[in-house]
């Protein structure tokens, strides 16, 4: 989990909203439950300050969202966000990823998001990425075959490896074809990080991939 700076708000949100919005491993289980209303299921890994979350959730209201964030200020911004804009449809933790996909349903997703993960550059810190074989293994399953798995970094040698991975799976299939890169989903904000990552003029590498029939 990384360390930063949480307000006195922030903390008082992750104390008194995570009951009503949140969720643990046992409950994702019975993800559906979770729901007031059944609805396709995404889940958005890593969702940084939750504004492509809470804004898919605002877009798209006869969907389900879930979301994992390790970081305490994020999840709070998002408890907060949540409680303010009155979103059903919403429910976030500070879950492990890996954690969140060993416990869910076989095919419960419809869609995963991950939005510009920590690329870990340093060479003996690339086994701490999120995104390897390992990851997309336990992805496979907890898709629907008809379900759409999205990647976008502005890390070129990250990128490259996720979409190696899937190109030289047998489970995947990269719906750009071959080892291309897709279009930027027209859908989700521009986040802070792809601001960044505009200003400093870097290319953000998009991925669409789905499990193999």
């Amino acid at each position: 989990m990384r360390a930063g700076r949480t307000t006195a708000a922030q903390v008082k949100a992750l104390g008194e909203l995570q009951s009503l919005y949140g969720f643990d491993l046992e409950e994702i289980e019975k993800v559906n439950d979770l729901f007031i209303l059944t609805g396709p299921l995404h889940l958005e890994i890593g969702f940084g300050n939750s504004e492509n979350i809470i804004h898919m959730a605002r877009c798209h209201p006869n969907n389900n969202y879930l979301g994992c964030e390790v970081h305490p200020p994020g999840l709070a911004r998002a408890l907060l966000a949540i409680d303010k804009l009155s979103l059903p449809n919403v429910r976030v933790a500070g879950i492990d990823a890996i954690d969140l996909l060993t416990s869910i349903s076989p095919e419960a997703l419809d869609s995963v998001y991950i939005y510009f993960p920590d690329p870990w550059p340093k060479k003996r810190h690339n086994k701490r990425r999120l995104v390897n074989e390992n990851f997309l293994n336990l992805l496979y399953p907890a898709l629907k075959k008809s379900g759409i798995f999205r990647f976008a970094s502005d890390d070129a040698i990250y990128a490259e490896m996720v979409n190696d991975l899937i190109s030289n799976s047998t489970e995947w299939i990269n719906l750009a074809g071959g080892r291309k890169w897709s279009p930027r989903p027209n859908d989700r904000v521009l986040t802070r990080f792809e601001k960044r990552a505009g200003i400093l003029k870097d290319k953000v590498f998009e991925i669409t991939a789905s499990p193999s029939l």
